[in-house]
């Protein structure tokens, strides 16, 4: 059986909205708490590229595993 283009849009859409929504959550999660990072670092301290790097990785990992697993679906 073969859907149509707005069937398959509108699965599409139903299932990247909530993915979107807590992305978006999860970015001003990460940025609060990055902003505590800094405002908690002790004076003369100085971080490599990397600490600062780290606190946006993982969201990177969660779009990665969604584009993934969207690419890999079967329907």
């Amino acid at each position: 059986m073969t859907r149509t283009l707005r069937s398959s849009v509108g699965t599409a859409v139903r299932d990247t909205v909530p993915f979107l929504a807590i992305t978006a959550i999860w970015i001003v999660v990460m940025s609060a708490v990055y902003g505590l990072f800094l405002l908690a670092k002790p004076p003369g301290v100085t971080y490599t590229a990397a600490i600062h790097a780290s606190v946006f990785v993982p969201p990177l990992f969660g779009f990665s595993a969604h584009l993934v697993r969207e690419l890999l679906r079967t329907e």
